[in-house]
């Protein structure tokens, strides 16, 4: 399992990623990319308490018991399995998103990110710098 840094700075990188390619109209890199900075801010938050997601079974295990109960709360789990499903309904279905779905999209990893990034203040990471915007 990679450290808290080394996540939070693929999560940053994501992040901006994802902002990037939504200027872009790219939209396959912004589901991808949206959804992966918020597993990685999990991943963060995981290795904070020595745990490790190795699996999105175990990833989701640990968001419902672990995490959610800690401080993401109930609004980052829809969240979460929201940007799973769009996820995988989006790049291996038969369907391009709307835009209107792309902008849910990313509102819903937005809060995400900051969701994670406000967690990993308040749990003693002050260096964390996971940005808004891009």
């Amino acid at each position: 399992m990679a450290g808290v840094e080394a996540h939070l700075d693929l999560s940053q990188t994501l992040y901006e990623d994802m902002r990037r390619a939504s200027l872009e109209s790219e939209w396959p890199i912004v589901v991808d990319a949206g959804y992966y900075a918020v597993f990685h801010g999990m991943e963060a938050l995981n290795a904070l308490e020595c745990r490790d997601a190795y699996t999105f079974a175990d990833a989701a295990d640990i968001l419902e018991n672990v995490l959610a109960p800690r401080g993401l709360g109930a609004e980052f789990v829809e969240d979460y399995r929201y940007l799973f499903y769009f996820r995988r309904g989006a790049l291996y279905g038969a369907h391009v998103p709307s835009s209107s779905q792309i902008a849910e999209f990313i509102r819903r990893a937005e809060r995400c990110v900051e969701s994670v990034r406000r967690l990993m203040q308040a749990q003693g990471a002050s260096d964390v710098s996971l940005e808004m915007g891009a």
